[in-house]
């Protein structure tokens, strides 16, 4: 009777061994079919799950599998697995330090844990799927084989443990659209017109800002709460140390790529950066005289005065014995300003060949010089134009930047040229300066930063400052994120539908508006393309002429006086014979 008693014992046992395997095996079947899994990763450290593992594996459909024993390195295993991934780890008690080690690298996988013993506290795992939770760990299930039944997660408004089946996990994975009233701490400072912090007319707080509007729509889309984290100063800095102490999720703003610190959005689109300028000054009016040529025309016009002068004087002298330079020149000053002249004092078919030359000459100078003078009057006029690095060089214009930009020249190649012109300042002086258009500087600006300094421009005749067109710093930005927080995909995917449906951009629009409105900027007053009277400096140009003309006249009088005086015979005594 006993032997009886003992052989139904064993066979009540091998049959609830096989029952377990086979339970196992149905929720592994079903969730690599349904999850369309491409790699099991069995981990079982000296638990009974191997011991009878070659059933195990044997009855799993076929599918790549890897069975660990121990520790494994996530960092050079994560890369190399084809995806999705689902975990299958027989434990005993809840998996603290083996969790850690994954390092975020499968937060995107599904994880199947198998209790080889009951559930003895439930709060120690409700503990565990807390902390797996701020791990960036949401995709898990519970298996007690002892019993058959399968347990999932509840996150919402804390960790729960509830009875389930496969499908009502797979149909309820990744639903975080009711989240109770979940803080999500958001770290929050003044960087306009990505992130805006000010006061309303009745004194409540107002975060706005067209990425800050995003991540608070995000937010309140999910039923959470807006938690703000008020960092000490403005500077990306300080949104990355918070991010790396892990005292807030994201930060409302658009950083480049630091994987070591922090995770990013996914990309959606290059960004780039541009140097702003000064824009070129309006020429002053004294230089109007000389502005309807270049200086190469100048000088060629200079040395025709000289030649023809020269020459004409010459002929003058072979043919009457006299040297005669002040007529001559106002002869052919005359001539350029088409004005008269006569060239009486030559005589013979040499008046009437110069007088041809000269005319034509005089001519085709007067229509355009003044035809081009008419137009500078009529229209303002200015210096050149910064276009290019090497114009900026030559300029010799300061770059101000603050040390967040000095990190992203290693890493993004600013171009070599411009290393010299570098100023690394405080982020309060370069706000300062930036926000108040000191021209002495140039300044790295981003392209949405760059669009509101066009905005506050858009009422100027000729904007203070604009941008030099040529892009560089191209990099991938996003919304910076914990490492290890759980929302990454979703706030991925919706930044890439405002986006795409246009609304990111009419964020940014409305914050260009508002950080006029709230006085963090402010526009310039408008200016009018009109006919304007003349002032007095405008009369300083004739004077100058006038003055330019009676020192000329001068000198050629001390010439033709120092020459006569040289050139003068001397008087002899008569002689007796």
């Amino acid at each position: 009777m006993r032997l009886l008693q003992l052989i139904l014992l064993l066979l009540l046992i091998a049959k609830l061994d096989s029952y377990i395997i086979h339970r196992l095996t149905d929720i592994v079947n079903e969730l690599n079919t349904r999850l369309l899994t491409r790699t099991n990763i069995v981990y079982c450290k000296r638990c009974k799950l191997l011991r009878n593992d070659s059933h195990y594996l044997q009855q799993v459909e076929p599918i790549g599998q890897l069975v660990f024993n121990a520790p494994f390195n996530a960092s050079s295993l994560g890369g190399e697995l084809d995806k999705p991934v689902l975990f299958v780890v027989a434990v005993t008690t809840p998996p603290y330090l083996w969790i850690k080690s994954l390092e975020y690298e499968f937060q995107h996988s599904h994880f199947l844990f198998v209790l080889e013993t009951s559930m003895e506290s439930e709060d120690s795992w409700l503990q565990f799927i807390d902390h797996a939770q701020q791990l960036g760990y949401v995709k898990l299930l519970l298996h007690t084989p002892h019993n058959g039944n399968l347990y999932t997660t509840k996150m919402f408004p804390k960790a729960q443990l509830l009875p389930s089946n496969v499908s009502y996990y797979l149909d309820n994975q990744n639903l975080f659209d009711n989240m109770l009233g979940y803080g999500i701490r958001v770290a929050s400072y003044h960087s306009p017109p990505r992130s805006l912090i000010y006061k309303d007319e009745k004194g409540q707080q107002v975060f706005g800002g067209y990425y800050m509007r995003l991540i608070r729509d995000f937010v309140k889309a999910r039923n959470a709460t807006f938690v703000p984290i008020f960092t000490t100063d403005a500077s990306p800095q300080d949104c990355t140390a918070a991010l790396v102490e892990e005292r807030v999720d994201v930060c409302a703003d658009a950083l480049a790529a630091n994987r070591e610190k922090f995770s990013l959005t996914n990309a959606i689109r290059m960004a780039y950066a541009n140097i702003m300028v000064a824009n070129s000054q309006p020429l002053a009016t004294y230089w109007y005289l000389l502005a309807p040529f270049h200086s190469t025309v100048w000088l060629s016009l200079i040395a025709y005065i000289g030649l023809l002068v020269s020459f004409m004087s010459f002929i003058h002298w072979r043919r009457q014995k006299r040297w005669i330079f002040s007529k001559f020149l106002l002869e052919a000053i005359r001539s350029l300003l088409f004005t008269g002249f006569s060239l009486r004092d030559l005589r013979g078919r040499e008046r009437y060949i110069l007088f041809v030359v000269v005319f034509i000459a005089g001519f085709i100078f007067a229509t355009f010089y003044l035809a081009f003078l008419k137009s500078l009057l009529a229209t303002e006029v200015f210096d050149k134009q910064i276009n290019s690095f090497q114009d900026l060089v030559e300029a010799n214009k300061t770059i101000m930047m603050d040390e967040y930009n000095l990190s992203l020249i290693g890493k993004y190649n600013l171009p070599e040229i411009l290393m010299q012109l570098i100023e690394i300042v405080p982020m309060e002086t370069l706000i300062a300066s930036r926000n108040s258009f000191d021209q002495n500087y140039a300044y790295i600006l981003f392209s949405d930063r760059m669009d509101l300094f066009d905005y506050v421009q858009q009422y100027l005749a000729h904007a203070h400052m604009r941008r030099i067109p040529i892009n560089f710093f191209f990099l991938h930005a996003g919304f910076p994120m914990r490492k290890s927080w759980f929302l990454k995909d979703q706030l991925s995917d919706a930044r890439m539908y405002a986006f795409d449906s246009g609304l990111l951009q009419k964020l940014a629009w409305d914050a260009n508006f508002e950080t006029m409105r709230v006085g963090w900027m402010d526009f310039f007053v408008t200016e009018y393309y009109e006919a304007q009277q003349l002032g007095l400096d405008y009369f300083v140009m004739p004077a100058i002429a006038l003055g330019l003309g009676y020192s000329m006249a001068l000198f050629s009088f001390l010439v033709e006086l120092a020459s006569r005086r040289i050139c003068k015979p001397v008087a002899t005594e008569p002689t007796v014979e």
